[in-house]
Formats: C-alpha cells, structure tokens, sequence
C-alpha cells in the first residue's frame, strides 16, 4: 500500500435503492436514501481504469446497510442541485486486503436529467465537489458521475448511478 492518497482518487458506484420523488416544478424536492459501493481498482494504473469495473466480489467494499443520504432541489430546465452524504468501510484496495478503513464523504452535485420530462428511464449526468475521509485523512475531491433513474412509481425508484472523485491531495508521496 504505497499510496494511501490513491485511494481518495475512488470510482465510487452508487448503487442506491432509494425512496424518491420524481422532480418537476410541482414536486422540486428529492430525498435518496440507498447503499453505495466503493471500487478502487486500480488505484494507481491508469491502463487498467474500469479493467475489472464489475468484478463486484474482489474489489468493491459495501457496508450491508443504509450508507447513503442525499437532498436535491430542482432549479429548473432539466437541473437540479443537491448534497448528499456516504459512509463505508474499505476491506479491499485493488487486489489487496487491508484493516477496515472509515470511509466517510459530504457532496454538492449539479446534476443534469438528459430527458427533461417523466419517464420511467430517466437518464441523468453529474458533477461536483465534496470532501472526502480515509480514517483520519481527508481531501477536497472533484466528482463527476452517470446515472438511470428508474420509477416505479410518482414516488418510488431505483437509481442506478457510478461517479468518480478525484482528490486534490497526495499525502504519502515520496
């Protein structure tokens, strides 16, 4: 484990089963609350970026409970803007075993629904900052991120989303 910093750099995928309200001017807010996963395979060759993007048993850390809390209002236009918030524990980096490490992180998104109107298939894209912690050290990260938002209902779905952090900071660089 060379660079712990590496690890901040994390493709987290979203994977949130969410109690939501589809957004439009009559019902401006949405609350999310869900599971994530985070996958950081590789976290350090760039070759190999999304090699193993699947590979759920191997690489991803999942904290078998709600991790997930997001609030977004629609500010019109297919927009919206929100925060949210995570935790995990990470028990795998790439290929490799480590001590439980806290994960926790705090987001703003601007986020962009491609398909302006109600749909059950509501595509949307992301991006934004936040601020995330690996135990004790943290960093300001940049995030961008796809996702499908998927209705079962006026009131009820299912998102399906994967985002990327970038961290500004590279602590145990040489």
């Amino acid at each position: 484990m060379k660079h712990l910093s590496k690890l901040l750099v994390v493709v987290l995928l979203v994977v949130g089963i969410n109690n939501i309200q589809a957004q439009d001017e009559n019902n401006p807010w949405q609350v999310q609350f869900g599971v994530n996963a985070i996958d950081v395979y590789p976290t350090s060759d760039v070759s190999s970026f999304g090699n193993e993007f699947f590979n759920a048993n191997d690489h991803w850390n999942i904290l078998p409970s709600i991790s997930y809390v997001g609030v977004s209002k629609s500010i019109g236009d297919g927009f919206s803007v929100g925060a949210r918030g995570s935790l995990n524990k990470i028990s795998k980096l790439g290929d490799v075993s480590v001590d439980d490490l806290s994960h926790y992180a705090i987001d703003g998104t601007i986020k962009y629904d491609i398909i302006k109107r109600q749909t059950v298939l509501d595509p949307f894209i992301e991006i934004g900052g936040g601020y995330t912690w690996i135990d004790e050290i943290g960093a300001g990260t940049a995030n961008g991120g796809v996702g499908l938002n998927i209705w079962f209902s006026e009131n009820l779905g299912l998102t399906l989303q994967s985002s990327y952090k970038h961290a500004f900071e590279d602590y145990l660089a040489p």
